[in-house]
């Protein structure tokens, strides 16, 4: 079946955005101080740069073939990848070392980067009607919460929030 212009233009408008990502997760990489910081921004671009490379890929095949992808060629294009945390700056905040407030504002983007990025391909999944492209969608949107996460995740931890990875790092509770 022929793809619609309007899902023509989604395929387009993603493909721009993870141009965007990949951009900014290779700038914060160079501005960010911390090595591991340098690794989880290196990181989330290599993951961007799979994700264009994939919807590059998908716009080729819906021109060609007017066929979607299937989920094995999306998986061998974007392959999933760990969602460990990556930096972990345990010592510096024990002595007292203040995190600079543009490594704790690229966190801030990155998550509105990839809240963004999950309301949009939530938003595809939900008005695609081929179950390739449905596929397609949410496993970008279970890659794009894995970022989210991370970079959720490291930005509680270095503003001091007593959260790392929704889990408390002290507790004041007696136990009981």
């Amino acid at each position: 079946m022929k793809p619609t212009p309007e899902v023509l233009q989604a395929i387009e408008t993603a493909i721009q955005a993870e141009k965007d990502g990949l951009a900014f997760y290779t700038r914060a990489a160079r501005e960010t101080g911390d090595p591991g910081g340098q690794r989880m921004f290196q990181s989330l671009a290599a993951d961007e740069a799979a994700h264009l490379k994939l919807f590059e890929a998908v716009r080729e095949s819906l021109r060609k073939q007017d066929a979607w992808l299937s989920l094995e060629q999306v998986a061998a294009i974007s392959p999933k990848r760990s969602t460990r945390p990556l930096f972990f700056p345990v010592a510096d905040k024990r002595q007292g070392v203040k995190v600079p407030q543009r490594q704790l504002d690229a966190l801030q983007r990155g998550i509105r980067v990839e809240d963004e990025s999950i309301a949009f391909y939530t938003e595809q999944q939900r008005q695609a009607n081929d179950p390739d492209c449905q596929a397609m969608y949410a496993y970008l949107v279970e890659q794009e919460e894995s970022h989210r996460t991370i970079l959720q995740g490291e930005y509680d931890y270095l503003s001091g929030t007593g959260y790392w990875f929704d889990m408390r790092e002290f507790d004041l509770e007696a136990p009981g």
